[in-house]
């Protein structure tokens, strides 16, 4: 298998001419990125994660993206990462964003990089006319990772691959049925960037709707070893989720936004914290409760504080109920400016 330079992962939406991209750039055995083998060998699902857990830093220090005739340099930090913003100068359909952005590694555009078949389609094209946006966590909102557990959530990545892994039951058809009533997906969440092959992949084959993918920064093997003794306090390991919800909100300032997410580790007092500095855009929290009502008091005091602010939180223990919500709720959504929660 040879090596190559590819973008893994690429994702980013545009909006109002307004294209936000970020990806990694990897120097990476192209074979391994091959992921249409069902099921696919133990061996090989290890070797993918074992070179991706080990990345060496990239030297490049720019590289440039082409879309039609526009072109537009991007700077790389030393890991080979990049969030970049560009003002287009017309406006692109999702087909022509995935197909037609091409991205090179010297000015002169002769030397192309490869676009792996999990970096294609990541980019969306989202108006702000959408009924409204959904922010959802993933892991142990609508898969199964066993995340606030070490011990069981690395056997769990390294043993069982996308196609193997458990969706939270009934998750996709609650997820579809939002976007059949108009909403927009955007998924944060604080699993590392390395696993984004994983997730979409997951993602794709349990169909939930599309949307950007937001990760947490690059890891390493023995950062999980050094990490576990820097565990933070409060909302410092809820930082990205903070600030890439925040960006979102900034983006569609219009917008109305719901966040799904779990009790296992901070998204309650994450959203609680979102919900506080953005009122105005926050239409409602949904919580699947995954600690057995060990929480129900902590749960209760956030909830009541929310209500100070017109804000529903509320906890459901299967999609099914979540469902019965969704609905409620919907039925009662004025065409413009009226919640479509009700605390009732």
């Amino acid at each position: 298998m040879s090596k190559s330079t590819v973008l893994l992962p690429l994702i980013g939406f545009e909006h109002k001419n307004i294209l936000s991209v970020e990806g990694q750039l990897l120097i990476f055995k192209t074979g391994l990125l091959d992921l249409s083998k069902k099921p696919e060998g133990f061996r090989r699902h290890v070797s993918r994660l074992w070179k991706l857990y080990s990345q060496n830093p990239i030297t490049q220090a720019h590289i440039y993206a082409k879309i039609e005739t526009e072109v537009f340099e991007i700077s790389l930090d030393e890991n080979g990462y990049f969030r970049s913003e560009f003002t287009l100068e017309k406006n692109y359909t999702d087909k022509e964003l995935n197909t037609s952005l091409k991205f090179y590694l010297d000015k002169a555009l002769t030397q192309k990089i490869k676009l792996p078949s999990i970096s294609k389609g990541g980019i969306k094209r989202i108006s702000e006319s959408r009924k409204y946006m959904v922010i959802s966590d993933i892991d142990d909102t609508v898969l199964i990772t066993h995340a606030t557990s070490f011990l069981k959530r690395i056997p769990q990545t390294i043993v069982r691959h996308a196609f193997k892994r458990k969706e939270v039951k009934a998750m996709s058809k609650f997820y579809n049925e939002m976007k059949a009533q108009g909403a927009s997906f955007f998924y944060v969440s604080n699993s590392e960037m390395n696993l984004f092959w994983i997730i979409k992949l997951f993602l794709t084959t349990r169909e939930f709707p599309k949307g950007p993918i937001y990760l947490r920064y690059h890891k390493n093997w023995k950062d999980f070893i050094s990490n576990r003794k820097k565990i933070g306090i409060g909302l410092e390991k809820s930082q990205h989720k903070i600030d890439r919800i925040s960006y979102l909100i900034d983006k569609f300032p219009k917008s109305k936004f719901l966040l799904i997410g779990d009790s296992g580790q901070r998204d309650p007092y994450t959203y609680k914290f979102i919900a506080e500095k953005f009122p105005e855009n926050i239409s409602g929290i949904m919580i699947r409760d995954v600690s057995s009502g060990k929480k129900d008091v902590e749960m209760l005091k956030i909830k009541k504080e929310l209500l100070e602010l017109d804000i529903p939180f509320h906890i459901f223990h299967d999609p099914k109920e979540a469902m019965r919500l969704e609905r409620r709720w919907y039925k009662r959504q004025s065409l413009k400016d009226e919640n479509f929660f009700s605390h009732k």
